[in-house]
């Protein structure tokens, strides 16, 4: 089982059917989708209610810690922190560094709220580890990974069809589009269309 760690992948010792549980686990998260009122807009993009997060951080690895490793003002424009987000997953201890920044809100008197904008930042680097680690709102973070592989049916569908086209080429480059998945699920219904138009039908 990969194991993050300060950007470094560390390929830890588990039983196999162990890992399997691992991935099966984290394949089930992250293709929960979270309800559209936990989903927040700011300057134009989404982002989910921290609350949310740790709700289902809760729910799916009821064991975790999370430490703050440093805060760091940059300059008198925002804080960096950099956290750590541990969680026992599946009887086994992995752990995500995360870094993240957060402006510091200041007026014509100076400093408007520091505690605040300290909190802010460290909620930010929060939400970046639980996502990273735990697969946690990835239909949001735009991080899942959905299965686009072409079915069985489909393949014989389009192999049937390609039998009608002469040209040895455009056989050639539709099968390779099929194994490196340039033509997949998301593309079937058009690239059908493609080679009807091809073969004149």
């Amino acid at each position: 089982m990969k194991n993050e760690m300060n950007g470094k992948v560390i390929k830890a010792i588990v039983p196999m059917e162990l890992e399997s549980a691992v991935i099966s686990k984290h394949e089930q998260v992250s293709m929960l989708d979270t309800p559209a009122y936990y989903v927040k807009q700011q300057q134009g993009f989404d982002y989910v209610d921290e609350g949310y997060m740790r709700h289902l951080l809760n729910q799916h690895y009821p064991v975790w810690k999370w430490e703050i490793i440093k805060y760091e003002f940059i300059g008198d424009k925002a804080i960096s922190v950099h956290g750590r987000l541990t969680i026992i997953d599946k009887g086994i201890e992995r752990h995500f560094d995360s870094i993240d920044a957060h402006r510091i809100a200041s007026n014509q008197k100076g400093y408007v709220d520091i505690g605040n904008d300290l909190k802010s930042a460290n909620s930010d680097c929060f939400k970046v580890a639980v996502n990273r680690l735990c697969n946690i709102a990835d239909d949001v973070y735009r991080k899942r990974i959905e299965d686009i592989s072409l079915d069985t049916k489909q393949i014989k569908s389009i192999e049937g069809k390609l039998k009608k086209i002469e040209d040895d080429s455009t056989r050639k480059k539709i099968h390779s589009g099929i194994e490196n998945m340039t033509i997949n699920a998301t593309n079937y219904d058009a690239t059908i269309r493609k080679i009807e138009t091809l073969i004149g039908e």
